[in-house]
Order: structure tokens, then C-alpha cells, then sequence
């Protein structure tokens, strides 16, 4: 059984479970999609909580959120006038935990590799995938948000036009990072282009 609050990502897990995946598998299956299916509530540049119940085993914990950059500490931002951390900043932004929990998860649970996981999502990525009742309804508030810089516009709003109910929403370069971690590991995320 699978259930996510995307149609796709459920379907994804499903196919890996069919394809003789694990519940790990499924599950970094159906959140590498709901990057994309559901961009406003996830994706790789978050975080990762899980709690797994291997068969017979007492449940697990796995804490995958991000952390503050190194170099981030209360004398640095009081010697730079903040008073608060605005939260459209770099400054509101931890270090991503997602991919590093999605890897520690998979190999020490999973069963497959992360291309054959990724695959589903690097498809939705490249080909599109349907604006959902759901995201449409989170994208109209902040339709403005989505049109102030470049890059999130051409994602989020082509044409100047932020996306709404059934259109597809295209994020090619979401499916060259899943690719470049599925090849890299971690390294491929948190070292490199990506990270830069």
C-alpha cells in the first residue's frame, strides 16, 4: 500500500513496489515526485523526517533536517544590523537535510538505486506535470512572489503568468540534479555545481 498527497507520487511508489521495491524505495520515490508534484510543500533543498517500522523490528527515527551554514552565528548578523532573518532571504535558508536522509535511508534499508528511483520524477521533471487543485490553490497567494526574480518566473510563471489548475509545470533542471545525485551520491548535491 502507498498513500502521498499527489496522485503521481502515490503511483510512483507504487510501481516501485511492483517492480519488487521495498517500502524505503517507495517512499524516496514518492518524495523525489512530490518535488515537483508538489513544489510549495516540499523538495530537495528541505527537509526529511521519517519514522520507519522495519517487519518485527522496534520503529526508527531518522531526523533529515537541514542545519545552519557554519559560518552563520548570532555576532554575524548583530554586526550586520539584523534584528530578525527575513524570511525571503538566503539568510532563512539551513542546509538542505532531504538528500543526505533520502541516501543514509536508502542504504541502510533500501533495495534499489537511486536512478531507478529518481526515474519517475525525473520524467514528471522533464516532460511536465498537471497543477493540482491543491497547488494551484498555494500558488495564487504569491502569485507576485513567483514573478520577482528570473529564474523562479520561468519555472513558475511562463509568459509572466504564474501556473494555475492543469498546467504543466516543467522543471528541467530539478530532473539534471536528481540525475547528477543518482550518479554522484551525495557528493552530487551538497559538493559541486549544485551546491554553488
Amino acid at each position: 500500500m502507498a498513500a502521498t498527497s499527489h496522485m503521481l507520487a502515490t503511483l510512483a511508489a507504487v510501481e516501485i513496489l511492483r517492480a519488487g521495491g521495498n517500502a524505503v524505495d517507495a517512499a524516496i520515490a514518492a518524495a523525489a515526485v512530490l518535488c515537483l508534484a508538489e513544489p510549495q510543500m516540499t523538495g530537495i533543498g528541505g527537509d526529511c523526517f521519517v519514522l520507519y517500522a522495519p517487519k518485527g523490528e522496534r520503529p526508527l527515527a531518522l531526523n533529515g533536517s537541514g542545519r545552519a551554514p557554519m559560518k552563520a552565528s548570532i555576532d554575524w548578523y548583530e554586526a550586520h544590523g539584523f534584528r530578525e532573518i527575513p524570511i525571503e532571504s538566503p539568510h532563512a535558508v539551513t542546509v538542505p537535510g532531504a538528500v543526505d536522509a533520502w541516501l543514509t535511508l536508502l542504504a541502510d534499508h533500501g533495495t534499489k538505486e537511486p536512478a531507478e528511483l529518481f526515474a519517475p520524477a525525473i520524467r514528471l521533471a522533464e516532460e511536465g506535470c498537471p497543477v493540482a487543485p491543491r497547488v494551484a490553490y498555494d500558488f495564487a497567494p504569491v502569485a507576485e512572489l513567483a514573478t520577482r526574480s528570473p529564474e523562479m518566473a520561468r519555472v513558475f510563471a511562463p509568459g509572466g503568468r504564474v501556473l494555475g489548475l492543469g498546467d504543466r509545470l516543467r522543471h528541467p533542471e530539478l530532473a539534471a540534479t536528481l540525475r547528477r545525485i543518482a550518479r554522484d551520491g551525495r557528493k552530487g548535491f551538497y559538493e559541486g555545481p549544485v551546491a554553488a
